[in-house]
């Protein structure tokens, strides 16, 4: 399974799948060789949902994400990693380098490769429900740590080489294994302990339903739900009450900055189907019950009564515009002065022209 896949699986879908006292530790580093010869590399580790630390070139410092983290591990543990993720750092270039040469990929490569390491521990109540020490090289699945045999299983075939050398030297066999079984598994119990309250919040999902009209006919309804906790949700669409169909398209579940969640799904409808009643329907953890959100309806012509009242609320609308130009132009216009009689004109010439001629253009206000 590709790590991206793995990624998926461990931090969203399994919480969906078990008991509400499930908890997992997740760890991702990555460390990425540039175009321009340059190295970056950051870590990230979550419980649950929860991003809880981090760390970057731009610090070099393993920083907690929130008050509780730091309370729940204490300040050396956070001395600690920073210590070995600034070894890390350094190591994983070494490596970075080591592989593309075991993949026949020459060191001064100007193309940018990829080491990404998933380390993974859960706990179901207080049981260890498995563990994860996984490598990638660029995305793909490199090598991987059997906890219970205690050795390296390798993923491709340039991936042989590296695990002969963890599996004869094992030093680093030896710490993967008690981290995993050990530590990893009281850092999950250090922070369910402090952090249950965080952890067992429920937000409930906004939900809408859109519609868009193509010209061809068919239509497209869009379901948004936006701001919910806890991740898992699951959408489906309802026709006239009954019917669940399958959706179209979908964006996945997304993180928003305040840590809840966002997804849309999405169905298409042809045109001999936009007479029925469609319905989103939405099942979430903080909800009592499954919610339906029904989709607007096409549009149609309007009813003679309603298309009336329009009609006569423009005319009126009109009449009181066209009033109030007329009655600017008067109060524009100024007094009115007397005028005088106009000498006869010839034959044929033009009676505005002749009416200016006579008079002071300064005393003509607008022309009505």
């Amino acid at each position: 399974m590709a790590l991206g896949v793995a990624l998926g699986l461990c931090w969203g879908v399994l919480g969906a799948a078990v008991a509400d006292d499930f908890h997992s530790w997740d760890v991702l580093v990555t460390g990425t060789s540039r175009e321009d010869g340059s190295y970056w590399f950051f870590m990230i580790g979550k419980l649950d949902d929860f991003k809880m630390m981090d760390y970057s070139m731009d610090t070099r410092v393993v920083k907690p994400s929130g008050e509780w983290m730091a309370e729940a591990v204490g300040e050396k543990y956070f001395q600690d990693k920073t210590q070995d993720f600034l070894h890390y750092e350094k190591s994983t270039k070494v490596v970075t380098d080591r592989w593309t040469q075991l993949y026949n990929q020459t060191s001064g490569d100007a193309r940018p490769h990829m080491i990404q390491v998933y380390v993974s521990c859960s706990l179901d109540g207080d049981t260890p429900l498995g563990e994860k020490f996984q490598y990638a090289y660029d995305g793909d699945d490199f090598i991987s740590f059997d906890a219970q045999m205690g050795m390296w299983v390798a993923a491709v075939q340039p991936a042989f080489i590296q695990k002969q050398l963890w599996d004869t030297h094992q030093d680093w066999s030896r710490f993967v294994q008690w981290y995993l079984q050990t530590e990893c598994l009281e850092t999950v119990r250090s922070l369910v302990r402090v952090g249950m309250g965080t952890l067992e919040r429920q937000a409930p999902p906004e939900v809408s339903v859109s519609r868009r009209d193509t010209p061809d006919g068919s239509v497209t309804l869009s379901c948004h739900a936006r701001g919910f906790y806890p991740r898992p949700i699951h959408i489906s669409w309802v026709q006239d009450g009954e019917d669940i169909l399958a959706e179209t398209d979908s964006s996945g579940i997304l993180p928003n900055a305040d840590d809840t969640y966002y997804t849309q799904s999405s169905l298409e409808i042809s045109p001999q189907q936009d007479g029925l009643r469609y319905a989103c329907r939405v099942e979430h953890s903080s909800l009592g019950e499954p919610t339906l959100v029904w989709a607007p309806g096409k549009k149609g012509p309007l009813p003679p009564g309603v298309l009336a009242a329009i009609v006569l609320t423009m005319l009126v609308l009109a009449g009181a515009v066209g009033a109030g130009v007329i009655l600017w132009r008067r109060k524009s216009a100024g007094p009115v002065k007397p005028s005088y009689a106009l000498a006869a004109t010839k034959s044929g010439e033009d009676s505005a022209s002749s009416s200016l001629s006579g008079t002071d253009s300064r005393n003509v206000g607008p022309q009505c």
